[in-house]
């Protein structure tokens, strides 16, 4: 073989080598349809001439995922280019997960915690679809102009200087970014639209995502102040992703497009729910237990020892203690995020009426000194009652009260030995 065959020779199998290697986007020219899409006899065909007016904008929504913050979805930004290998992702919702005691620190203070950056879509949506995580992408029938506006805008927000933000999670996170952005370049299209919100406030919505989860539930209700109980305007509630995905539905006629199913199931009847409602796009069912119960026979089987320790006239200030332990360590925590974060659902967080950390004093001092707290602090929770009563309070934080009166009643009204304190005067010599 003569010396230019051979290099002839090498130079296609190198070829042949670059090619098998490539990703499947890069190896021809994308076909006609929506990228991604398994069954491209199933797109529409006005969705499918969108694709050949470029740059295409991308909604791309997905689906809850088992993590306690995937509960809710996603969203990013997509861009579709002639060239396949020139399409980028624009994701606001990046942060340090490997770092959750930080991330969750910078965002009580109200730091730039979360940030925005480009990702290649398939590389994007490979984590979605290793997660489990269903992916709906709705191409917006935007103009030239208005799709110009949107990537000045995204390529803007990328730039070192300005991609780090404070994120919130019901006024400015992933979602509300995006949906901002697609507001401002159609003139405020989206908050013009007026729709049913069937009178959920953030607080329903926010536990919407977390069925199921008891735990996550009851912090919703302790965590979250007063703020959350507002219904949100139809506008308002496209802070996630689901109702941000419906509206632009709703606004454009562009029907959501499953480019990944979610394939895990479950034996429950629950779970049987929340596969269907992925599958038709709509948001997690709403049934299911909402763990108030639970966590109320929990706080009795806690505070039990305050009590019967004085019944039984034996350890009675380490049954106090244990009863007293964790209420007081959770009101600690509640009052130091108040007192930091400038987060209105942090600062204005009614349990810090019922959990006070100043309930330690019951442990230590003198007797009649203790007494005169509890009977204190009982009357300040019987006006937290009545004004949780009248709904001038309104979070849901019925269960706390026991948790925090069990053991002021107990110093309050009976003594070492089990025995009641005179009804009549309850600080009289025994």
């Amino acid at each position: 073989m003569s010396a230019k065959s051979a290099r002839g020779l090498q130079a296609l199998v190198v070829a042949a080598l670059v090619v098998m290697g490539a990703p499947a986007w890069a190896q021809s020219r994308r076909p006609q349809g929506v990228p991604g899409t398994t069954q491209p006899e199933e797109v529409p065909e006005r969705v499918k001439a969108l694709y050949q007016q470029y740059p295409v904008i991308e909604l791309v929504t997905m689906g809850i995922g088992s993590l306690m913050w995937e509960r809710h979805g996603h969203i990013a930004l997509c861009v579709r280019y002639p060239n396949p290998a020139d399409d980028i992702c624009y994701n606001y919702g990046i942060g340090d997960f490997k770092a959750p005691i930080g991330m969750a620190a910078g965002f009580f203070r109200g730091t730039k915690s979360f940030w925005v950056g480009k990702q290649d879509p398939n590389q994007m949506l490979s984590v979605y679809r290793r997660f489990d995580r269903t992916i709906w992408v709705q191409p917006l029938p935007l103009t030239a102009a208005q799709k110009q506006q949107i990537i000045e805008k995204l390529e803007y927000d990328v730039l070192e200087e300005h991609k780090h933000y404070a994120y919130d999670h019901f006024w400015d996170n992933c979602t509300t970014r995006v949906r901002d952005i697609l507001d401002d370049a159609t003139g405020g299209a989206l908050r013009r639209m007026e729709g049913k919100t069937y009178g959920r406030t953030y607080r329903d919505l926010a536990r919407d995502g977390f069925q199921g989860m008891r735990v996550p539930l009851i912090i919703t209700d302790i965590a979250m102040g007063r703020v959350t109980d507002v219904v949100p305007t139809y506008w308002e509630r496209m802070f996630l992703p689901d109702y941000l995905r419906d509206a632009v539905r709703v606004l454009w006629g562009i029907e959501p497009i499953v480019l990944y199913q979610r394939q895990t199931d479950y034996l429950t009847e629950q779970g049987q729910l929340e596969i269907i409602a992925q599958r038709i796009g709509l948001p997690p069912p709403r049934s299911g237990s909402s763990g108030r119960l639970a966590f109320t026979l929990i706080i009795l089987a806690l505070t039990a020892p305050a009590w019967l320790t004085r019944v039984i006239g034996r350890f009675q200030r380490t049954g106090l203690g244990f009863s007293l332990a964790l209420p007081v360590l959770l009101g600690s925590i509640l009052w130091f995020l108040a007192i930091i974060s400038p987060l209105p659902y942090v600062r204005w967080n009614e349990s810090l009426l019922i959990l006070l950390p100043l309930d330690l004093l019951l442990v230590r001092g003198a007797i009649e000194r203790r007494r005169k707290y509890a009977v204190a602090r009982i009357g300040m929770l019987a006006v937290v009652a009545l004004l949780m009563l009248a709904n001038v309070l309104t979070q849901p934080i019925w269960p706390l009260l026991p948790w925090a009166l069990i053991p002021l009643a107990t110093v309050a009204f009976l003594q070492p030995d089990g025995k009641l304190y005179s009804p009549l005067n309850p600080f009289a010599k025994q």
